[in-house]
């Protein structure tokens, strides 16, 4: 007996490492598993029928067959066998080609299934002896062997899994504990015509095979009906092939699984002996459709929509009094339009007498709302229970590694037959539905919301007495001396929602206070005006030493230019005056070797959080780049103030990381006797006292304008004290921001909460002496 999951494994390793640029990602791994298991698998089944069946002939020619290629570990490899599986030279057709072709005149069904297998699969394997070394591995598990292929079932179902987890396949794979419930629900008897018209790999027919087979089947000539009873459609070759060899392993001798669109199936066309008893699927949702395929459909019901689509055909497909269990997404049980007119035809069609609402993670990876319907063809539909199933207790979600169990299903089976309304499940008359809406919420879950109303009341006046508290300690700071916005503000606080434009206004008036001299006192022994003298002498000198970029004079300040009067000790300056500062420069994007595998940061505006610490970049140039685009410029330090001035004008940050930046941002380089963090915290209002309404509109704003841009200067000690007080108000404004966000929360809950008492007024009283009882 082999080690099945080893073998599995070490067939995964060979394929990954395989030389020669073969298999590309998962999905063509799985693809190539899935062609060669199937070619193995049916070769074992057909060596069993030859043993237990007269004149049994497998439809695979001699030369093809697995036991004569691919048995012997010592068999053809290398450019040999590449050669043997791919080769299309006339009169040496390779197994690809003579399978694609496969014609057999007393086996036509079996050879019609080989055909369709290898029609839409390929051979990604490049390496004849890496294929030889899969080949080998394949060979270890014995398919006529009980145990090995005990033990290969489970590990078939990984790698279902794993079809779901390779790109975007997520419409392959139904988790085995649903399918499970689903099947066992609708209770599909032997004899019964089963079909899932989305196959993809089998997941369905194979649960209604155990099911029926474990209930139903006790004789060979049982065995025989139910043969004949298992349909399946699917329309990509990847499940297909995989459904089928699933089918295989589950005794299917000859499955009845087609590889074919079922939306292509002519709807006027569909007749009394084409409908099935019980219909088993989880259509995909959110797919495209072939172009034009719902033509197929009346006019009514047309729609891209596949979900939708296939509602539409199984109603069609099914029987009087038959039976379907189908995966839908909410997406096709609200909505107005066409969506309304195919839930009406559903419900005057058929009895839909149960949804189950599942979690939104149970199709991992898949995050979609999704619910289970149960319905009856042939009366209409009177009332709806719903039944709400839970993630396990301390389960936040489904996940790879958590994925949901058949067991979680037990209370929901001891429901079925003795229903009763409580926490997870409720009953609706067909009367109370509104355009056919079947996403109803648990109304259980909606009173203990308005149940807690209180509590979110009392949270909202929490919230409410902070967020004035923080205000007054911001207006105890702020100078009460004339202020046209603050006088606005002081007059509307009581009452205005504390809302993103009210906090940003108050952040300015906290700025222009700054700016004004307002927050702070202004006793110093210094001058505003030595300080700035001081910065001219030591600039020329460097100047002179060539340590410093070359002095260009700038006009003096004009009282046109000035906005408001300063403190005595205080001064007006220009920006040049007081700062050094470099602009970037951005690489070609279409100069590949400027960015691919970069290893300098770059910075764009879009890295830039206001008031904020750059510790990473979206993009990297490289060596090249510096070289030949920032040529002699350095890599900007750590703890360089950075700001932007072109389109978005005044975000300021400082980088935590060397970095390079883009045309749109200048790094500031303060002179001695000027805090960085004065400008940090104040340049975000300082640019508005010089920059144009043009400006502001998204126009240029040069290193001339930023140049002559004018600065309130106090001395340096004033500055430290200035810098003291905005960040103490600043990060009171961020408090106040983040209680904001919560009181945001906490007003949209207390309007849904008002907004369901005045819908359903009566029903939520009940409901609500029903919890409190």
């Amino acid at each position: 007996m082999a080690n099945v999951g080893a073998v599995i494994n070490s067939i995964r390793n060979i394929m990954r490492n395989e030389s020669g640029g073969g298999i590309s990602g998962d999905a063509q791994r799985l693809e190539q598993l899935g062609w060669m298991l199937f070619l193995k698998i049916i070769d074992d089944k057909d060596q069993e029928f030859e043993i237990i069946k007269d004149d049994y002939e497998s439809v695979i020619p001699v030369k093809f067959q697995w036991r004569n290629w691919a048995s012997n570990p010592e068999g053809i490899t290398g450019d040999e066998l590449l050669k043997f599986i791919d080769s299309y030279e006339k009169g040496n057709e390779g197994l690809f080609e003579t399978l694609r072709n496969l014609k057999n005149t007393t086996n036509n069904k079996r050879a019609s299934i080989v055909r369709e297998v290898f029609e839409g699969s390929n051979n990604y394997m490049k390496s004849g002896y890496g294929m030889r070394k899969v080949i080998n591995k394949l060979n270890e598990i014995d398919f006529n062997n009980s145990e090995d292929k005990h033990i290969f079932g489970t590990i078939y179902e990984n790698i279902l899994i794993e079809l779901r987890d390779a790109g975007n396949k997520g419409e392959f794979y139904t988790p085995r504990a649903v399918t499970q419930l689903m099947t066992q629900m609708t209770d599909p008897k032997l004899g019964e015509k089963v079909l899932d018209p989305a196959a993809g790999t089998g997941g369905f027919l194979t649960a209604a095979i155990d099911y029926v087979r474990g209930k139903y089947v006790n004789t060979v000539d049982d065995e025989h009906i139910l043969q004949k009873s298992i349909t399946g459609w699917e329309y990509k070759p990847v499940p297909y092939v995989l459904g089928l060899t699933n089918l295989i392993l589950h005794e299917m001798d000859v499955p009845d699984y087609h590889y074919m669109d079922s939306l292509k199936t002519e709807y006027n066309n569909i007749s009394r002996k084409d409908q099935v008893d019980v219909i088993l699927a989880n259509p995909p949702f959110g797919a495209s459709i072939a172009e034009g395929v719902e033509s197929n459909f009346p006019l009514n019901y047309r729609t891209k929509e596949s979900a939708d689509l296939f509602l539409i055909l199984i109603l069609k497909l099914l029987k009087e009094k038959g039976r379907c269990a189908i995966v839908l997404p909410d997406g096709s049980i609200t909505g107005d339009g066409i969506k309304a007119r195919i839930r009406e035809k559903l419900l005057k069609d058929t009895n839909l007498h149960t949804i189950i609402k599942l979690p939104k993670s149970t199709f991992f990876p898949a995050t979609v709302d999704t619910n289970l319907l149960f319905f009856e063809k042939g009366s209409p539909t009177k009332e709806i229970w719903y039944y709400e199933h839970k993630l396990p207790k301390g389960q936040k979600s489904y996940s790879k590694t958590k994925s949901i169990q058949y067991e979680e299903f037990e209370p929901l089976i001891k429901w079925w037959n003795n229903r009763e309304e409580n926490e997870v499940s409720w009953k609706v008359s067909i009367d109370e539905l509104i355009n056919y809406d079947l996403n109803v919420p648990n109304p259980f879950e909606e009173a203990k919301k308005i149940i807690d109303t209180k509590k979110e009341l009392d949270k909202y006046e929490r919230l409410n007495f902070n967020l004035n508290e923080l205000l007054n300690k911001i207006l105890n700071k702020i100078s009460t001396a004339k202020n046209l916005r603050l006088d606005y503000l002081l007059a509307n606080h009581k009452t205005v929602f504390f809302n993103k434009e009210f906090l940003n206004s108050l952040e300015q008036v906290i700025l222009e206070q700054a700016c004004k001299g307002k927050l702070t006192e202004n006793i110093s022994e210094y001058s505003a005006k030595d300080l700035l003298e001081n910065i001219r002498e030591y600039r020329l000198s460097k100047m002179d030493k060539k340590q410093a970029k070359k002095y260009n004079s700038l006009s003096k300040i004009s009282p046109d230019e000035i906005p408001f009067q300063l403190p005595e000790n205080w001064t007006w300056c220009r920006f040049a005056e007081i700062v050094d500062f470099d602009l970037g420069k951005t690489p070609a994007s279409k100069q590949l070797n400027y960015w691919s595998e970069g290893l300098y940061n770059w910075l764009s505006i879009s890295d830039m959080t206001n008031y904020g610490y750059i510790t990473k970049t979206k993009k990297k140039i490289t060596q090249k780049a510096v070289d030949e685009v920032f040529k002699t410029q350095k890599i900007v330090p750590v703890d360089t103030l950075l700001m932007s001035f072109k389109l978005t004008v005044g975000k300021v940050s400082i980088n935590k990381i060397p970095l390079f930046h883009n045309e749109a941002i200048i790094s500031i380089f303060p002179f001695k006797g000027v805090n960085k963090d004065y400008l940090f915290y104040l340049l975000p209002y300082i640019t508005q006292l010089s920059v144009s309404k043009k400006v502001l509109m998204g126009q240029t704003f040069n290193s001339g304008s930023l140049s002559t841009m004018i600065v309130p200067l106090p001395p340096t000690d004033i500055q430290n004290r200035v810098v003291d007080n905005v960040k103490q108000l600043i990060d009171i404004l961020e408090e106040m921001k983040s209680l904001n966000e919560l009181r945001n929360g906490n007003i949209n809950i207390l309007s849904t909460n008002v907004l369901l008492e005045a819908i359903d007024s009566e029903k939520v009283n009940n409901l609500m002496e029903n919890a409190n009882a």
